[in-house]
């Protein structure tokens, strides 16, 4: 099966083209901790791949130009992509060159900060409920 295909491990789950495990469950894991599919694809791809371009992450992500672009955003947002464009073969828009900005393990540890965050901000939430409950 080469890299690009779609490999299903009969749990349901589709791993784009990543024939570790470890990737796989990675993936996976990133994906249960609520960071969008998208963004798990396309930051795994950049670090298992290396610098491509948007139709390559199209390809191998098995994701459309725009889902691409959407996450490439949210990356960029991050500081974790870098982008070099590239000028215009002839006539059209110029491409565009990604790549990571940081090692895979900084940008996961990125959105597991993300994620902290917003569960300290949860737990303070459910505290105040329960603190307003109990004075009724």
């Amino acid at each position: 099966m080469s890299e690009i295909e779609t490999i299903a491990d009969g749990s349901g789950k589709t791993h784009f083209g990543l024939n570790n495990k470890q990737a796989r469950d990675l993936a996976d894991a990133l994906i249960e901790l609520g960071i969008p599919t998208n963004i798990v694809r396309v930051m795994i791809c950049l670090h298992t791949h290396g610098a491509t371009t948007s139709k390559t992450l199209q390809t191998r992500c098995e994701l459309r130009q725009p889902e691409i672009s959407t996450a490439i955003k949210m990356l960029n947002e991050r500081s974790l992509v870098e982008i070099q464009s590239t000028g215009a073969s002839g006539r059209g828009r110029p491409s565009h060159i990604y790549k990571l900005s940081k090692s895979i393990e900084l940008c996961i540890e990125h959105f597991t900060s993300e994620i902290q965050r917003d569960i300290t901000a949860m737990q303070n939430g459910l505290q105040n409920v329960q603190r307003l409950t109990q004075s009724l």
